[in-house]
């Protein structure tokens, strides 16, 4: 792994056969792992029974978590059951999303279906996204050159590397520290999300007071403040009169006069008074 490692985060990925008590989660937590991966999903019909309190608890006990998919190889339609379960449990778009391409019903070559799943998720601006399957499978049946995102999250237990240059990570074990779940190593940040929410933390600014903003570019409005339910969208130069500044988490959003909000990021709006 010379030359690989610029940083190494412990992520633990759990399914319906793991438990969801807090009490659980929190061992593994206390074993070392930082993040955490549920699966969620599994093609357009399939719900983790546990994902529920899994994710819950999980946001509890770890600093991250992500979800995934197991995918079956109808591609967009795949990626909207997905994302609508994404939603419904209320994961945001920082929210790492990753797909799991290793079932043997598989395309030899299901990289096109894999993009179509890709695209939709970044369509809607889940843009967090990652490709795992078994270490093999890269260059010969999933071609990482030919992938709309290029992040890749290779298998291969009982080897001292995952044998695939520049992968993001890697799932190492499937008997993390003697415990039964899957263990891999996150080398840039691309699995847990941390290195993208310090990149976006340092990059975005958000307005704490405002009467009125004028769109930088074009602004959707949504019907709550968490940004799941969509209204309409506004073009670059559309004015909103905004009846207060709301606190979401650790941000802003600006909720307007009709009971609306717009984002308050500076990028995308410009105070006017």
């Amino acid at each position: 792994m010379k030359g690989m490692i610029r940083m190494t985060r412990n992520v633990v990925d759990i399914a319906v056969y793991q438990n969801d008590s807090l009490a659980y989660l929190k061992s593994l937590r206390a074993h070392g792992a930082k993040s955490l991966m549920v699966k969620l999903t599994e093609g357009t019909t399939y719900l983790n029974a546990k994902a529920g309190n899994q994710i819950a608890r999980g946001l509890k006990v770890f600093e991250t978590v992500g979800v995934y998919h197991y995918f079956q190889g109808r591609g967009s339609a795949e990626a909207a059951y997905f994302l609508a379960w994404v939603k419904r449990f209320g994961l945001d778009k920082s929210t790492v999303l990753a797909i799991d391409v290793e079932d043997p019903s598989l395309a030899y070559n299901p990289t096109g279906q894999v993009n179509a799943f890709l695209k939709y998720l970044i369509k809607h601006g889940y843009t967090h996204v990652i490709v795992y399957g078994p270490g093999s499978w890269f260059g010969s049946r999933i071609h990482r050159g030919m992938l709309v995102d290029k992040h890749i999250w290779p298998a291969a237990y009982g080897v001292s590397q995952p044998g695939v240059n520049g992968a993001n990570a890697w799932q190492y074990t499937d008997n993390w520290k003697g415990l039964h779940v899957d263990g891999s190593l996150d080398f840039d940040g691309s699995l847990s999300g941390i290195v993208t929410q310090k990149a976006k933390s340092k990059k975005a600014t958000y307005l704490k007071a405002a009467k009125q903003v004028k769109a930088r570019t074009s602004i959707t409005r949504y019907r709550d403040k968490a940004f799941h339910k969509s209204v309409d969208k506004f073009p670059k130069g559309q004015i909103f009169d905004v009846k207060r500044v709301v606190k979401y988490r650790k941000i802003t959003r600006l909720k307007l006069a009709n009971g609306l909000y717009i984002t308050s990021n500076n990028k995308f709006v410009r105070k006017l008074k």
